[in-house]
């Protein structure tokens, strides 16, 4: 009796070891495949702030600070680039300013769970020049002051 109830004893604690070592082996392999998914993610952010960079390099090369926005949307446009305007990239110019920054996008990032989109832009920033009839307007003799990468969350909560 006694031999027989050892075996069963021993029967279970063998078969919820095999369980343990299962549990273990998919913790294991899980927290692997994570890990690797990690670097795959850091890898490709890494090459594409490397890609923006290089087109921040570009268009640096070609577009010094000092030259007009009429210069600057003119050769945006030759090059039939999209862009848009916006408000104070430096929002810390906000009571400063009445002219709008340029804006090109030139990728894509996660979002995180609140915002529909994270943009990112060529931020091209311009200092006001002249007479501006409204605030938020565009005179083409604004000078370009700045071009920069800006990260853009949207449609956010």
């Amino acid at each position: 009796m006694r031999k027989a109830l050892c075996s069963v004893t021993l029967g279970k604690i063998q078969r919820m070891k095999r369980i343990l070592l299962s549990i273990l082996v998919l913790v294991v392999v899980g927290l692997l495949v994570l890990g690797i998914r990690h670097g795959w993610k850091r890898q490709a952010r890494r090459q594409r702030e490397a890609a923006y960079q290089t087109d921040l390099r570009s268009y640096s090369q070609v577009l010094k600070p000092g030259m007009t926005r009429k210069e600057v949307e003119d050769d945006l446009r030759g090059k039939n680039v999209k862009f848009q305007q916006m408000c104070c990239v430096d929002a810390t110019e906000l009571s400063k300013r009445h002219s709008w920054d340029d804006l090109t996008k030139i990728g894509e990032e996660d979002a995180p769970w609140f915002c529909g989109e994270n943009n990112v832009y060529l931020a091209f920033q311009f200092t006001d020049q002249g007479q501006h009839e409204r605030w938020g307007s565009a005179n083409d003799l604004d000078t370009l002051k700045a071009i920069s990468i800006y990260h853009w969350l949207e449609r956010c909560l």
